[in-house]
């Protein structure tokens, strides 16, 4: 008979059965920023998500994590298969993704004219909940959104007829799904050094001959891959786009040899693959030698995408956390009323809800440029990097430092914080790692006004504390024309991190200001405590600052 006052938590412990209907931050971000009738639309559709990432997604989730991706090379026969088969968790997870409709709100011709000002906030709002249960899937949703974005874009009339409506299905067994194929062994982020080649066959057909590397998502139905129509001395202006089906007209499969699964740390449900592509038919999207400009479309969607995969799984690290340790007694008391429990608190809240302010100002950003605002646009050519940068990073410090808060059993994989773990690992890399982004951070301010827009934002929430240090961060940026490249890229790495930072808080600032949500002023605070540089007297927060921060009801909350 085990003794009474055995339990790891209260006996009376309760956590969230709703992701949605608890998540105090997101349900005012988006009754603030999409549109009631919008919002009214999708309700049901997150109440529903909402309690399936609650409740069912876990278990699915670890199902397809330890019960991987298998490759079936051959049938008993001999004959070439290269399929991939999966445990029927992760088809269990892409129905409930479908049919949250993360995608048919997006491209259903009358609700994509409907909510032409809310369609990537609707979508996103849908993928941050799904992804707060289960991130590897997260990414073949990612390439499928991308590649009907980019098909939405540039391809004829016909194929957008023709595939649009089978990527943004709301029934998981109709939904087809996307991939891009870009990365080869020679170049990794150096996509202008890809070797492989296409060759015309006739009208805007070719044959694909070469590898890639890194296929995410590698049973997808429809793939955007880069091949080269130029000599290799042209670089990316050497590459062309192509769509490749899995299957070509006749039924038959596309030539494509599944070489081996990728082992990864983490994101195991899904399948990551090496490719060798042999006469592998692919139609020409767009003209020859735009190819990579094309795909920098379906790059920056996922790089947002990313980004919400970082402050999905920030939220869910904080979030399981803090209900952990509401529920949790050491040493005589709840272990939230611990003050260096509340300091750690302080600093994981305010840092997700920077996070998330910076990533949905994005999402703000993608939405009023596709209708017509080019300031918006300029802005969002900044932000995209910045907030794939920023979320990323601070994602893996935030799991890590969530998984301490919770003990021993934060690192045991009867909870989720180990799988959550290894999963966000990724997402500092995937997308182009943080040396890559500073490096487009660097293009972007080159080539077009987003610095100027970026900063004109900054001002209209800065304190003078903030202008001086604006002013500091601008001249060195002036300085980079004159400078070598040894002292600019290191310099313009530091620069950035402090632009973000001034960015993040012109942002709490702007929304302090009209007081709506009560979980900023915490973050502010926090902001310009963290700024000092010294030690000094330090009061921990109380717990109802601290509640207020973290936005998350639940019962006993």
């Amino acid at each position: 008979m085990p003794h009474p006052g055995n339990h790891v938590l209260r006996k009376e412990a309760e956590y969230s059965s709703n992701f949605y209907e608890s998540d105090q931050i997101l349900v005012d971000y988006l009754r603030e920023y999409a549109s009631s009738e919008a919002a009214g639309y999708m309700k049901d559709n997150f109440v529903e998500l909402g309690r399936d990432a609650a409740t069912v997604l876990d278990a699915l989730s670890l199902d397809a994590d330890k019960n991987g991706p298998e490759l079936v090379k051959r049938n008993p026969y001999g004959e070439e298969l290269n399929s991939i088969r999966f445990h029927p968790a992760y088809w269990m997870m892409m129905d409930i993704a479908a049919r949250s409709e993360m995608f048919y709100v997006k491209y259903e011709p009358g609700l994509r004219k409907r909510f032409a000002s809310d369609r990537h906030k609707l979508g996103f709002a849908a993928g941050q909940l799904f992804a707060m249960g289960e991130l590897g899937i997260y990414c073949p949703l990612c390439m499928t959104d991308g590649a009907a974005h980019v098909l939405d874009r540039h391809a004829t009339g016909e194929d957008r007829k023709r595939l649009i409506p089978k990527l943004s299905s709301r029934k998981g067994e109709q939904l087809m799904t996307g991939a891009m194929y870009l990365t080869e062994k020679a170049g990794g982020s150096d996509v202008g050094a890809n070797r492989t080649v296409a060759s015309h066959i006739e009208d805007d057909l070719y044959h694909l001959n070469g590898e890639k590397w890194f296929c995410s998502n590698a049973n997808a139905d429809v793939i955007l891959a880069l091949a080269r129509t130029g000599p290799l001395q042209e670089g990316t202006r050497g590459l062309s786009l192509f769509l490749v089906e899995k299957f070509l007209e006749d039924g038959t499969r596309n030539l494509m040899d599944i070489m081996r699964l990728k082992e990864k740390m983490g994101v195991r449900s899904m399948a990551t693959a090496e490719v060798l592509l042999t006469d592998t038919v692919g139609k020409r999207i767009g003209p020859e030698g735009d190819g990579f400009k094309i795909m920098a479309e379906m790059i920056n969607m996922s790089r947002l995408y990313n980004s919400v995969a970082a402050i999905a799984g920030s939220r869910r690290a904080v979030v399981e956390a803090w209900q952990y340790l509401n529920h949790r007694v050491t040493f005589d008391t709840t272990a939230v009323e611990h003050p260096l429990i509340r300091e750690k608190f302080y600093e994981l809240g305010s840092l997700y809800v920077t996070g998330f302010l910076l990533t949905w100002r994005a999402i703000r950003a993608m939405d009023a440029a596709e209708n017509g605002d080019e300031q918006e646009r300029t802005l969002l050519r900044i932000l995209t990097p910045m907030a794939k940068w920023w979320t990323a990073e601070k994602s893996v410090y935030i799991v890590r430092e969530c998984m301490e808060l919770m003990g021993g059993n934060g690192y045991i994989e009867d909870f989720i914080m180990p799988k959550l773990f290894r999963d966000v690992n990724v997402l500092p890399i995937w997308e182009g790692s943080g040396n890559i982004i500073v490096l487009d951070i660097l293009r972007a301010i080159r080539k077009t006004d987003a610095l100027e827009v970026l900063v004109n934002q900054i001002k209209k929430h800065a304190t003078p504390e903030m202008d001086e240090r604006l002013d500091h961060v601008l001249a060195l940026i002036a300085s980079f024309e004159t400078e070598m490249p040894d002292t600019i890229e290191p310099t313009a790495k530091t620069c950035f991190k402090e632009l973000i930072s001034l960015y993040q808080e012109s942002l709490l600032r702007a929304e302090s200001s009209h007081g709506r949500f009560g979980w900023v002023k915490p973050a502010i605070q926090w902001m310009v405590r963290s700024r000092g540089n010294s030690p000094d007297i330090t009061k921990a927060p109380s717990a109802e600052t601290i509640a207020k921060l973290i936005g998350w009801s639940f019962p006993g909350s």
